[in-house]
């Protein structure tokens, strides 16, 4: 049984008045159940969902599953299986039968290949989607969706199922269609419990309880032909309408008065009591009693000690396992989205050339000094062209950077929690991560490298260390760009945010006109391009364009092995950053 013990949940924000949004919330569901939770915007059932999928943690109170305390410890992921509202979750450029496996490979261990298809094979026939198995998810339709998202809840068969507005937005046809499905998916396992939250008030006959919620408040439990006699009404259209003309509160105390004896009816199948109130206004003040349907014939000893014990929660795969199957993912994410790796591609092609065609016209300045020439006339220019030419290519890295990982995870949020919710590790989803975009940014900056020594033919001094700066350089400031996307909310922000980084770094990186010294020392650390273009300068020290170099900018050159070992400090921190933020969101 799942029993919700005067839960309370408080919404607390800067500089505005906490909201209260569940206010001693309290009801059990027995195994075996389908129970609706009906509320209107506001009315507590979305926070409801969040504390029982374990997506936060209640105020005070208490919930119970099977007698464990989930406030305290919680279930383990596999016994829980959570649909949300948003379609935002599915991976819409892999087929529908690729998003049920990704889900398995990502929560169920031990299985064999053979098994994971055969598996996902048996879900799609249960929720109607075998007919589409080979379709991408983004030409679905709205119901197909949501039976998609019904199939990735179940890969592990849990006890207990949690729906956020599943039926919501659909056509009379197709809501019925998915209260029917709920329902089936209750039957189908022997100790499964099944919530759907809803605002939608129609086909309350499918489920065998509703809870009504208003306000935080818990105005009614029971079932549903019972409603329009609870709340003296001729329709259930006309709920939403009752519950206004009242506080929510005083429905709340009105439910308290009459719960005990209303459960006792429906649980012994007798005619219950009056539910008439005894004061001015109560909402049966017009009824006297109803008939609740009786319990069928009590189960023997036998079988509820057989339905009281459901099979143990499957394991979760390894840390290793997961961040292997994402990195495959988005790997073929990538090869499906035309838009995003023809933009990566001409990113590729495009930046070394234009780098190669800003230091071209200068470059004959730079063979003049190789070949012995240390006049004025030409060091001035070489070591000008040295200088812009190394920020340039610095440049370039930063916006690889932002352009593989600033949208990398704010872009896909709501899949993530979805994931994290079914038992994906943080950890395995940042090394998802790292593993599709440093190895990226690397091949981006290893060309940028190549083509510009060759175009070019590079610049003096050690062009193996230049080559070790521009990679961490680049692998640094994506690192801090995924930070900042795993603090952001929309993939819009985020890339802003990520853009204003860069340029925030190359105005400050003394490339342009140097810091005083002091200032210089306070400012630089937090820089990261500053290491990348100091670092690479001072592989000039014994080239005859450092000393004019010193002269042209003033400012303070990092030694190389200072620079890299600064470069991987900031590379370290943006993953911890990104960490934190990651287990922030879950």
């Amino acid at each position: 049984m799942l029993e919700l013990i005067s839960v309370s949940h408080i919404f607390t924000r800067p500089s505005q008045e906490a909201l209260k949004a569940l206010d001693h919330v309290s009801f059990s569901v027995p195994t075996g159940h389908l129970l609706a939770v009906i509320g209107a915007t506001g009315s507590g059932k979305s926070t409801l969902i969040h504390l029982l999928a374990g997506l936060q943690r209640p105020g005070g109170g208490t919930v119970h599953f099977r007698g464990q305390d989930i406030t305290q410890s919680p279930l383990h992921p596999n016994d829980i299986g959570y649909v949300p509202a948003s379609d935002d979750v599915l991976s819409n450029v892999l087929t529908v039968r690729e998003n049920v496996m990704s889900a398995l490979m990502l929560r169920v261990a031990g299985q064999t290949k053979d098994e994971q298809v055969d598996r996902a094979s048996h879900l799609l026939v249960g929720v109607g989607l075998e007919n589409v198995a080979s379709q991408r998810v983004g030409t679905l339709s709205p119901t197909q969706k949501r039976r998609l998202k019904l199939a990735l809840a179940l890969v592990s068969d849990p006890a207990l199922v949690i729906c956020d507005e599943f039926t919501d937005g659909l056509d009379a046809k197709s809501q019925s269609e998915m209260a029917a499905l709920l329902k089936f998916i209750t039957t189908d396992h022997p100790a499964r419990v099944v919530i759907h939250a809803t605002q939608t008030a129609a086909n309350l006959a499918a489920y065998d309880t509703v809870v009504i919620l208003h306000e935080g408040h818990v105005c009614f439990h029971g079932p549903s032909r019972a409603v329009t006699h609870y709340f003296s009404i001729q329709a259930i259209e006309e709920l939403y309408p009752r519950l206004a003309k009242r506080p929510a509160s005083r429905w709340g105390e009105s439910w308290m008065r009459h719960r005990d004896s209303y459960y006792d009816a429906f649980k012994l199948g007798v005619t219950g009591e009056s539910l008439s109130a005894k004061e001015d206004g109560d909402p049966a003040a017009d009824s006297q009693h109803i008939t609740l349907p009786a319990n069928e014939k009590p189960e023997s000893s036998e079988a509820k000690k057989e339905t009281s014990l459901p099979p143990a929660a499957p394991p979760l795969p390894t840390l290793t396992a997961q961040a292997k199957h994402l990195i495959q993912r988005r790997w073929t994410i990538l090869r499906r989205t035309q838009r995003e790796w023809t933009s990566q591609l001409l990113l590729m092609v495009l930046a070394p050339l234009v780098a190669s065609m800003l230091m071209l016209p200068n470059d004959h300045f730079l063979s003049e000094v190789t070949s012995g020439d240390s006049s004025p006339s030409v060091l001035w220019p070489a070591a000008y062209t040295c200088a812009m030419g190394w920020l340039i290519l610095i440049m370039l890295v930063l916006i690889f950077g932002v352009r593989s990982g600033a949208r990398e995870i704010a872009g896909e949020r709501a899949l993530y929690r979805r994931e994290q919710a079914g038992g994906l590790r943080p950890l395995a989803y940042l090394l998802g991560k790292l593993g599709y975009v440093l190895p990226f940014v690397l091949l981006q900056t290893f060309l940028l490298g190549l083509v510009v020594e060759i175009l070019t033919g590079g610049l003096p001094g050690f062009a193996f260390a230049r080559l070790i700066l521009l990679s961490l350089t680049a692998i640094s400031f994506s690192s801090l760009c995924l930070a900042i996307s795993a603090h952001s909310r929309t993939a819009e922000r985020a890339h802003s945010q990520a853009w204003a980084l860069a340029f925030a770094n190359l105005f400050l990186s003394g490339a342009l006109l140097g810091f005083p010294r002091v200032l210089g020392g306070i400012l630089h650390p937090f820089i990261t391009a500053y290491y990348g273009w100091s670092g690479g300068m001072e592989t000039l020290r014994d080239t005859p364009l450092y000393e004019p170099l010193t002269q042209y900018v003033r400012t303070w050159f990092a030694s190389p092995t200072l620079a890299i070992a600064a470069l991987l400090v900031h590379f370290g921190l943006g993953v911890l950053i990104t960490l934190s933020g990651l287990r922030k969101s879950s």
